[in-house]
């Protein structure tokens, strides 16, 4: 008949549990077992213990699909967001690209206005070291 309980011992390690929240399982009734008229220890059948488990088991892989459900409905929504950072990536990409040949560009055109003024300031220069009759009469 001892062979038909478990102690509180044995049963927290078959549920994975310590005796502590074994016996609060047993005085809140979530747990079935009673009291050893002789020595007042616990004795929990095991039918309930084994109960328990498949019910916690059960329980466990419940919620293991849902996390799973969800962890995938995360990532979905991180495939989301990567393809819209990909896209404004891109489009970055291309706005720089764009932007660079414009600069080149405006360097290309800034080369040629500083080469005419140096010209200009050349012509400037030749024009002020001719006197001033030379300047006057176009000599």
């Amino acid at each position: 008949m001892a062979d038909d309980y478990y102690t509180t011992g044995e049963t927290a390690r078959i549920l994975g549990l310590t005796e502590g929240r074994i016996r609060q399982l047993l005085l809140a009734g979530e747990l079935e077992g009673e009291r050893d008229p002789l020595n007042d220890r616990w004795r929990i059948p095991q039918h309930a213990v084994h109960a328990r488990k498949e019910q916690s088991t059960s329980q466990e892989v419940a919620r293991r699909g849902a996390d799973a459900r969800e962890w995938m409905e995360k990532v979905e929504l991180l495939r989301q967001e990567l393809g819209r950072v990909e896209g404004r990536l891109e489009l970055t990409a291309q706005a720089e690209s764009t932007l660079r040949e414009n600069l080149e560009r405006e360097r290309e055109a800034l080369g040629r206005e500083r080469e005419r003024a140096d010209r200009l300031e050349e012509e400037l220069r030749e024009e002020r070291s001719k006197g001033f009759w030379a300047r006057l009469f176009g000599g």
